[in-house]
């Protein structure tokens, strides 16, 4: 009997040493599984590298957003404002440098500033004066918006300059795209 345990136990110990977790890869067989279909689909346009180039443009910024709302979240707070301070802060930059001439630089170093000093307002009022993040930030988002429709009094900002436009419009090199 003793021996019997022996040999189970080893079998069993070989068997967790090549033991998968499914739930553990589920996203990235998901992940996978999306990708394949959508290649079928589309004949293989889906895995060019213009169109990888679009998906991975259109996920940037809220992959940015989102890895500064995981540190929001992680303090057991909401930031309702999230959305309008990136347009803002875009339409800041849009307008420095279609409407006052400023190189691609001064107008992106200018939004980044702009984008911290709301971040340490707005951080200022949840950490010193107690105020709870959902009423600074729902407030916030709300002012954010409306700032930004007087600044830009409702119209397109445009023409941007080709080196501005090349920060969010260009594409990357095909083998990029396949690495």
């Amino acid at each position: 009997m003793k021996a019997e345990t022996q040999d189970v136990s080893a079998k069993t110990h070989k068997l967790s040493f090549v033991k998968w977790d499914v739930r553990a890869y589920a996203l990235i067989i998901a992940l996978a599984a999306i990708w394949a279909i959508f290649t079928i689909l589309t004949d293989g346009a889906f895995l060019s590298d213009r169109n990888l180039s679009n998906l991975f443009r259109q996920m940037s910024v809220i992959s940015v957003l989102a890895i500064g709302m995981v540190l929001v979240i992680v303090a057991a707070h909401i930031d309702l404002s999230v959305g309008s301070v990136a347009g803002l802060t875009g339409g800041v930059a849009a307008a420095l440098h279609v409407w006052l001439g400023f190189n691609t630089a001064i107008s992106i170093g200018a939004a980044l500033l702009l984008g911290i000093l709301i971040g340490l307002w707005q951080g200022w009022w949840v950490a010193y004066r107690m105020v709870p993040a959902f009423i600074v930030t729902l407030g916030g988002m709300l002012a954010f918006r409306g700032m930004l429709l007087a600044i830009s009094q409702g119209q397109t900002i445009a023409p941007l300059s080709d080196s501005f436009k090349s920060i969010a419009q260009s594409y990357i090199p095909v083998s990029v795209g396949w690495g």
